[in-house]
């Protein structure tokens, strides 16, 4: 009898801890922050400005490429178009001979994207 209590006991304890990760998706107490359509836009707009490109470098025969990126304090590599994080949601959409073509998409209910062109001059 013990040794069933203490095995129902131990499947509570599962199923109350896989049940309550199901439930909280958030902390309830964070306030939610929501951004117009335009604000979203001129945040992302200064995050891709504040970088500027330095260079590449790319394989002779392979499709090996990296682009290098800076602002005042930080280096950014990107290779094959891998993106880091901190450049999110920005995506390269084409690397022209004079530009880098970046978009970035908004959420479902702007239903828009927002494209930023960076010149290739050092």
């Amino acid at each position: 009898m013990n040794r069933h209590l203490i095995a129902l006991t131990l499947l509570m304890i599962c199923y109350c801890k896989i049940h309550a990760d199901q439930i909280i998706r958030r902390d309830p107490f964070l306030p939610t922050i929501e951004l117009n359509c335009q604000e979203q836009i001129d945040l992302l707009t200064k995050q891709i400005q504040v970088w500027q490109f330095k260079g590449t470098i790319q394989g002779v025969n392979s499709g090996y490429q990296q682009i290098w990126l800076s602002t005042d304090r930080d280096w950014l590599a990107i290779t094959d178009n891998n993106l880091p994080h901190i450049l999110f949601p920005w995506t390269i959409q084409a690397v022209l001979s004079d530009k880098i073509l970046w978009q970035a998409n908004l959420p479902e209910y702007c239903n828009h994207k927002v494209l930023w062109t960076m010149p290739l001059t050092k």
